[in-house]
């Protein structure tokens, strides 16, 4: 209730509770003076400037320094290097590998040609052994009458011999010092003319392939 005063009279007005709470409860707001100049570009309340919230001022990252720039530069550049020499390394052992392979498939190769070589001239011996020793039991009648057929059996054994030579065979001294690395001996016995330790007679031919041997000398030595 309100008291009202007239006259030295008063009368009791009727008051709206709901007026009154509401004018008791509601806080007084002030507003921001928009001409307020601000600094340094913020408003006056300390708010973020105009047209940046809060969340983007807190979370921009900090612009780096040079140095920062540089020192991150040559961490990534001795990395690039260091990746570079680990895959110039893999390259020259991959290279290395393959020239020691293609080393071994050669010699390999080359192993296997001089097998077959020998084989084939292993084999080619025994017929040369043949035409040696028929040349050595010609009868002399033989001799006398076929001179033309016999000159021409002996340009085939020519032939032969120079084949072989061509493919690297060479035969064994006949004569000389005894070397049991290349000479077999099958008998030792005094000998008038021959110095002891030396060949007497060859009995069969020996044969060297590229520096080895084919088969020994068969000789006799004189003791």
């Amino acid at each position: 209730m309100t008291e009202v005063k007239d006259n030295d009279m008063y009368t009791e007005q009727p008051t709206n509770p709901a007026t009154t709470e509401t004018s008791a409860a509601a806080p007084v707001v002030e507003q921001p003076d928009n001409n307020t100049p601000s600094i340094n570009g913020t408003a006056p309340n300390g708010d973020a400037p105009a047209g940046t919230t809060v969340e983007e001022s807190a979370s921009a990252p900090a612009t780096p320094s040079d140095a920062e720039i540089i020192e991150q530069l040559r961490t990534e550049l001795a990395a690039a290097q260091a990746k570079a020499d680990d895959l110039l390394d893999k390259l020259q052992r991959t290279a290395a590998e393959f020239q020691n392979s293609r080393r071994r498939q050669e010699k390999q190769l080359a192993d296997e040609i001089d097998r077959a070589g020998t084989q084939v001239i292993n084999r080619l011996l025994p017929a040369i052994d043949d035409l040696d020793l028929a040349f050595q039991n010609v009868p002399p009648e033989v001799e006398q009458q076929g001179g033309a057929w016999m000159d021409g059996l002996r340009q085939i054994q020519k032939k032969l011999m120079q084949l072989l030579e061509d493919r690297g065979v060479k035969v064994i001294a006949k004569d000389g010092p005894f070397d049991p690395n290349r000479h077999e001996a099958v008998s030792s016995e005094p000998s008038e003319t021959v110095e002891s330790g030396h060949i007497i007679q060859t009995l069969r031919t020996g044969y060297e392939y590229k520096e080895r041997v084919l088969r020994p000398a068969l000789v006799r030595v004189a003791a």
